[in-house]
């Protein structure tokens, strides 16, 4: 990450888990989010950033996309703010519970969407991940099954039973990390904005 650094649908304040990205060559990290409690740069959509044309350098959007009414609007709007060379990060859930925020929770990808909407937004895609296996998914499952979708409360034993438990799910998940392609949590893809290869016309 570096430059200048677009946080779609982050968190200034209010974040959730203990990753810390790279700032060793970041110049400036800046968040746009919808919700003004979380204190954005810009609170605003993604469909229209209010940023002038190829400004930014970097582009992180973590487990957004699923929420987005219209996502190849927002690629394509990433895609006008970005400058030649900038490097986009994007992770979405695949097997994963509907979440708690079930209001706005709309859409699951598979690689093939995922690819089909860099190429059309511009992006060539530079790299596509799975995430979690078997064991994460059904982790993941048990852990909602156990939390926020246990409205009446009966699970709370089983919810520490099952967090005391998360070396073993840990384990099966390197066992049975072989079924990724088809048995996973999510992906994690990196997108390239390469103005040559979009003239030469080789979409990602």
């Amino acid at each position: 990450m570096k430059g200048r650094v677009l946080d779609v649908g982050g968190k200034r304040v209010g974040k959730r888990g203990s990753f810390r990205p790279p700032m060793e060559a970041v110049q400036n990290w800046e968040y746009l989010n919808t919700d003004e409690s979380t204190e954005p740069d810009y609170c605003c959509n993604a469909e229209a950033i209010p940023l002038p044309d190829e400004s930014i350098d970097t582009v992180i959007m973590t487990e957004l996309i699923e929420y987005l009414p219209d996502p190849k609007k927002v690629l394509s709007e990433i895609y006008r703010v970005t400058k030649d060379g900038c490097h986009v990060l994007i992770s979405v859930p695949l097997l994963n519970p509907i979440h708690g925020d079930h209001w706005a929770d709309r859409v699951r990808f598979t690689p093939v969407a995922l690819r089909e909407m860099a190429q059309e937004s511009g992006f060539q895609l530079d790299t596509i991940e799975a995430m979690g296996s078997v064991g994460a998914v059904i982790y993941d499952v048990l852990r909602v099954s156990f939390g926020y979708a246990d409205s009446d409360g009966n699970y709370t034993k089983c919810n520490k039973l099952l967090e005391k438990s998360r070396r073993f799910f840990s384990w099966f998940d390197k066992k049975t990390s072989q079924q990724k392609k088809y048995i996973n949590t999510g992906y994690f893809m990196v997108m390239r904005k390469s103005k040559a290869r979009i003239a030469s016309g080789k979409h990602g």
